[in-house]
């Protein structure tokens, strides 16, 4: 039998093998396990960590949550739509990052049993629009969603200095709370909600998960797509969502979502234990 070693480390699955995870609903399309396990494997880390997908529905969460608490094994999960909100009220401490944006996207057990869950969607985001030569700092940017994504998103941007945030939402209440929060933390930023979008935008992003099924409509109208210097995507599968492709036939720059999860893959990993 091959010896299974690279580097002098084993990468076979034993009983010793610390588990991480993909927590999300639907979780088929999900690009996070196989890069994670590629990264591991680059870092010469997989056989003692393994990354799988777990499809959890919200009616299981409170459940699923509580028996991570007694699995012994597990290192600690990343946590995608639509349960980065919900997660937050269920584990035992957040982060000062995970306070602020009210969500989390990833969880790390410790030996006691105790989870702990912080936020990195937002510097993910920033970053990969950063990695990609595209400016943030004094930037009119139009954001669409007020979940746990788009709020980490809207936090990083207003962190990174942009000069105003333009919010839409299905829901205008859910908008008008994020707004406050994000005034209330960072009070030079112009943050407005629905209404008319701004004349110029910089930056336009779909914090929604509008875009992950065939037949989605458009998080924004093409009138927004065509006052926006780059549109951007929060949606990881596929990668090239209708949004991106109507902008490109628009004549619009482009931004995938792929970029967000790259940029904080190796923070997701060190945050649970797997660094």
């Amino acid at each position: 039998m091959a010896d299974g070693t690279t580097g002098g480390r084993d990468r076979t699955i034993t009983g010793a093998t610390r588990v991480l995870g993909l927590i999300a609903d639907p979780v088929v399309q999900a690009r996070s396990p196989a890069m994670a396990n590629t990264r591991l494997l680059e870092q010469r880390s997989f056989g003692a960590f393994v990354l799988v997908p777990m499809h959890v529905p919200a009616a299981g969460l409170a459940d699923f949550v509580a028996a991570l608490r007694h699995q012994r094994n597990f290192s600690g999960a990343i946590v995608s739509m639509p349960h980065k909100i919900a997660i937050a009220t269920l584990i035992d401490e957040l982060t000062p990052e995970a306070r602020l944006v009210g969500a989390v996207n990833v969880i790390r057990r410790n030996p006691a049993g105790r989870i702990t869950g912080t936020v990195l969607d937002g510097e993910g985001f920033v970053g990969g629009l950063l990695g990609a030569g595209h400016r943030v700092r004094d930037a009119v940017c139009l954001l669409a969603g007020a979940g746990g994504a788009a709020s980490a998103v809207a936090f990083a941007l207003a962190k990174h200095g942009c000069a105003a945030l333009h919010l839409a939402n299905r829901t205008p209440a859910k908008a008008d709370v994020l707004a406050a929060r994000i005034h209330s933390a960072f009070p030079h930023v112009a943050v407005t909600v629905g209404g008319t979008a701004p004349a110029r935008i910089d930056i336009s992003i779909n914090g929604t998960s509008l875009g992950m099924q065939p037949g989605d409509a458009l998080p924004f109208s093409t009138d927004v797509i065509d006052r926006s210097a780059l549109v951007a995507e929060c949606v990881i599968a596929p990668e090239m969502t209708r949004l991106l492709d109507v902008a490109r036939q628009r004549g619009r720059a482009i931004h995938t979502g792929v970029a967000m999860l790259t940029s904080q893959l190796d923070l997701m990993l060190a945050f649970m234990g797997a660094g």
